[in-house]
């Protein structure tokens, strides 16, 4: 969902199946693509998850360089709270156990030079939490940035009195659009002699 003001800046919308979405809009003549992602969760078949994870690489690979790129969504893993080997692309602020989806979570951020923004700020075990179920809670849904546009990322966290639904709580991102400055042009005040 877009709402105003931005709304009224979308591009393109492209669905690539039932688990992926891509939408491009123009800010202030800055291209930014957004993903949506839902990954299979960890009952499903290896052969549904190497799918998924290839047609999530196709649309990373058709997204020029030169746009921004936010992807977020339910990616079904744990990524743990060692860094060793994804330095760049987990910034060690998480809890829990590293699990085979989150491997992967990791691997696609390293290949495609991202940053796991939600590792990125020390927050209380609520405010990492996006998922709860039969009194468990754990971490499933992300948020992630190129490298480069991590800096304009001012925090990231779970609000905990909002639900998505009755199991997911909404991960929200401070993301400052970059703007172009624009020049004055003073009006010419004639000379006096």
């Amino acid at each position: 969902m877009i709402g105003p003001p931005y709304n009224e800046n979308v591009m393109d919308v492209s669905r690539r199946s039932d688990r992926i979405m891509s939408v491009r809009l123009v800010i202030q003549e800055v291209t930014y693509t957004v993903i949506s992602a839902y990954a299979p969760h960890a009952g499903l078949g290896a052969v549904e998850k190497r799918l998924f994870w290839e047609s999530i690489d196709e649309v990373m690979r058709m997204c020029p360089s030169d746009h921004h790129l936010l992807i977020g969504g339910d990616l079904n893993g744990h990524i743990g709270t060692d860094v060793k080997g994804y330095s760049g692309a987990h910034g060690g602020f998480w809890y829990g156990v590293r699990n085979e989806e989150g491997l992967s979570i990791l691997d696609f951020s390293i290949a495609h030079d991202l940053a796991v923004v939600n590792s990125f700020f020390k927050k209380t075990g609520a405010q990492l939490a996006t998922f709860h179920s039969g009194g468990h809670s754990t971490q499933i849904d992300y948020l992630l940035l190129r490298k480069g546009d991590l800096r304009t990322c001012g925090d990231c966290k779970v609000l905990t009195d909002w639900t998505c639904s009755s199991q997911h709580r909404l991960l929200v991102m401070d993301l400052a659009l970059r703007r172009h400055a624009t020049r004055r042009v003073r009006p010419a005040q004639p000379k006096i002699l």
